[in-house]
């Protein structure tokens, strides 16, 4: 009778072990990332906020729009008139100056009317909707 060969013992760690601390190591990339951007990123969120809260008290309408343009890179904020319910902003390389009418924008009844230095109407507003679509012809068989 043959006594069967004996297996070696393993050395190092199982295959649970080894997946579990390669998913330790993602998570901890992935707090460490998390942190960064909160630290990178906080400051301008929460002074947003706080100017959107103090502009909010008095008219919600235009903290909606100044808070869009904020978010929007390349934008300057150029001059604010509240009588008109008017926000004047630069945009782009270029610099030309637009002009958003945020009166209404909040309660859903009209949307922001934006016209460039040339007094065209860009997009929103009173502008003509889009024409419809016209279906694709049937195909020939």
């Amino acid at each position: 009778m043959s006594v069967p060969p004996q297996t070696p013992q393993k050395k190092g760690m199982s295959c649970l072990g080894i997946g579990g601390v390669g998913c330790l190591v993602i998570i901890l990339a992935f707090l460490a990332a998390g942190g960064f951007v909160a630290y990178k990123y906080g400051p301008k969120i929460k002074a947003a906020a706080e100017e959107y809260q103090r502009d909010a008290a008095s008219s919600p309408d235009k903290a909606a729009a100044k808070l869009a343009l904020k978010f929007i890179p390349d934008v300057t904020i150029v001059r604010e008139d509240d009588a008109a319910k008017t926000i004047t902003y630069k945009t782009g390389a270029a610099g030309e100056e637009m002009t958003m009418h945020y009166d209404g924008m909040t309660t859903g009844k009209k949307k922001p009317k934006i016209t460039n230095s040339k007094g065209e109407v860009i997009e929103g507003g009173d502008a003509a909707p889009a024409p419809a679509p016209t279906p694709a012809p049937p195909p020939q068989n």
